[in-house]
Order: C-alpha cells, then structure tokens, then sequence
C-alpha cells in the first residue's frame, strides 16, 4: 500500500507561528485578518494531514503538544529560510539589500549620521535600514556574528582570523581628565600608570558576548564604575566618581568651563584609530554606498565627539 505524500505549506505554518506569538487562535486570526473559524479549519485540516495531534484542546485554551512544537520549531526555519530566498530574490532584481544594519560605536555621534540616512533612504526607498550601539570588541563582535553589516568607529586592530575589510575612520585624541574636587587634580606633571591605579576609573562597558573584551585605557584598574556610552562617562567624572579618558574635544569644552581638569598621563593610553569594518565579500548597493559616504575625509571629525 502506498503511503500518503504530505505536503505542508507555508501558510500553515504561518498560522500555526501566530498562534504561539499572540496566545489564542482568536488572537492569530485577528493578526492574520481573517476569521477565528478559518484559523481552527486550518489547524485541523494540517493535523489530518499529517496524522498528528498539536494542540491539547483538555483545557480552556489550547495549547502545543511536544509534537506540535517540533512540528512549530521545524516551520519556523522554513519560514526564516523562505524569507531569505525572498530577499536575495530581490537583491538580484535590484542590486539593493532588503535591509542593512549600522553598527556604530558609542564613541560616535549619531546626529552627524541623520542627514545621511535621509540621503539613503532617498537614494534606496526599498531598502529597511536599522541603527544599533555596541562599543570596543563588541563593534567587531555584532560583525561578526552577523547581528550587523558595517560598523563605524570599530577599534582598528581586529580580531585575528581576518574574514572582514576595512577603512580607516581617525578617531579622535583621548585625555584623562577628573573633576576639579579630585584627589588627582592638582597634579600637574604626568601620573605614573602605578598612581592611576590607586583611583576609581570611569569606564565604558565592552559590548563584546562573544570575543575578548579590549584590555585598553583603565578597564585593568581594580575599582572602575563602568557605563554604558561617553555621555554617562563624562557625566560620573563631573560628579566626581573616578578619573577617566574622554575625547579631547569635548574634554577642553568642560575644562574651559571649570567643570573637569585634564591631566597628563604617563604610558596608559586609549586608542584612536578606528575603522570602518564590513565582511569581506560582501558588495551590495546599500553597503558600497555606506562605505562611501562614511569615508569622505570631512565627515569623521563631525562624527566623533
């Protein structure tokens, strides 16, 4: 006897990944604009097919079976693979990603970038783009990993094994500053690194899940109050929580104003060179069109604070 060919379609799943993301077959139905009846008739007409339970109908509400969330978990993955197939379907029409994502470090602006993402969006109207903040190995970490497509201001030496390209980015100058209360600010020769040590250092958190946190700058010190970006930096060293490196520039505009003494370190240093930094093979529009952009000699002294 010839056993029955079962095919499941896509739209089945889809109904099946709505139900578990909103909680009821109402509320599926309602995602999926149609009917709650059209939503039932669906899922029992993919159990017959397929000669599984789904769902535990013994309660008020229905719920997964195991074999029901294998059956889920499986359709999920077509449903990611199928999106992906649409997407490089359309990046062949046009030559444009379906979506880019910008990884810029903490130690950037973003306001500078607004008038260019203007610019993009008039230059590619059917490409999604998407922002997001990591800071010291964790720009080359979401790189890497695949969570985004270029980043900007990513420390320039990279991790070893390669599989990126970069452009230089010039970052800017740091110098250590505390507020004018601190213990270290009638210092006026340089502080030795085993000086430093002896006080609370203000550092930005390192982003990185899965690569080594950078050791640079303060982040060896014993006691540190670590922040998530510069703006919370500058703001403990005003309150006189601890020393720390901070842009130059925007350093020299508080101690212009008496709010924070810039000091002279002796050999500790953060670094300045950052790059652009995108996977190496990659070539689509949105991409090269960053690369760009980002690139023009005028634009990083506006990026960096």
């Amino acid at each position: 006897m010839s056993r029955r060919q079962t095919r499941v379609s896509l739209d089945s799943v889809r109904v099946l990944d709505a139900i578990e993301r909103r909680g009821s077959f109402a509320a599926a139905a309602q995602e999926l604009c149609v009917v709650t009846s059209s939503v039932t008739h669906a899922v029992r007409n993919l159990e017959e097919d397929l000669g599984l339970t789904l769902f535990d109908r013994s309660g008020r509400r229905a719920r997964f079976t195991s074999e029901g969330r294998q059956v889920l978990e499986r359709g999920r993955r077509l449903l990611a693979e199928a999106e992906g197939f649409s997407d490089a379907v359309r990046r062949i029409a046009t030559g444009w990603e379906p979506r880019l994502v910008l990884c810029v470090d903490q130690v950037l602006r973003l306001a500078p970038l607004m008038p260019l993402v203007g610019a993009f969006f008039r230059a590619a109207p059917q490409t999604s783009l998407a922002l997001c903040r990591e800071a010291a190995a964790g720009t080359w970490d979401a790189l890497l990993s695949g969570r985004a497509d270029l980043v900007v201001g990513a420390p320039a030496q990279g991790p070893a094994g390669g599989g990126y390209a970069t452009a230089p980015l010039r970052g800017p100058r740091f110098v250590l500053c505390v507020a004018p209360g601190h213990p270290l600010a009638a210092r006026d020769g340089p502080i030795a690194d085993e000086e430093l040590l002896r006080h609370r250092a203000v550092v930005v958190s390192d982003t990185a899940r899965g690569l080594p946190h950078l050791q640079y700058g303060l982040t060896q010190h014993r006691a540190t109050l670590a922040v998530p970006d510069t703006e919370a930096k500058v703001l403990a060293i005003l309150a006189g929580l601890g020393c720390g490196f901070v842009p130059e520039r925007l350093a020299r505009q508080h101690a212009r104003a008496g709010r924070l003494v810039v000091l002279r370190a002796g050999s500790t240093h953060p670094p300045g060179e950052s790059v652009l930094a995108w996977r190496a093979g990659e070539n689509g529009r949105a991409l090269r069109w960053w690369i760009e952009q980002l690139s023009r000699p005028r634009l990083a002294p506006q990026l960096f604070f």
